[in-house]
């Protein structure tokens, strides 16, 4: 399990941590702290803390979410504009390297429970 975040440090240090999650990071860690919460063994203070950051995780999580719906959108409305195939979506040349499509007659595409006849 990660270290928490520090929401007692100055609001710029962990909103800046924050802000530098990916959702996968940031779903993980809501997670990780509702299953905290659920145990009920925290303090109140703690309680509380927990709760906090539970709250800024959901609403990176949905801004991230959002983000992402908002460029699928624009993916739709602007189909002459071709989408990046190699990168992230913000252009930084990271992330999703695609494997080449594979042919129709690919046998991998196929298990042998899969063929109707």
């Amino acid at each position: 399990m990660t270290e928490p975040i520090d929401m007692t440090a100055p609001a710029d240090h962990w909103r800046e941590e924050l802000a530098g999650l990916s959702f996968e990071e940031a779903y993980r860690r809501l997670e990780e702290t509702v299953a905290r919460l659920e145990q009920g063994e925290l303090s109140l203070t703690d309680s509380e803390l927990l709760y906090r950051q539970g709250t800024e995780l959901a609403r990176r999580c949905q801004q991230l979410l959002a983000e992402t719906e908002l460029r699928i959108t624009q993916i739709g409305d602007n189909p002459d504009t071709p989408a990046p195939v190699n990168g992230s979506p913000g252009g930084d040349g990271g992330g999703w390297d695609l494997p080449p499509p594979l042919e129709p007659d690919d046998p991998s595409l196929f298990d042998d429970d899969d063929l109707p006849f």
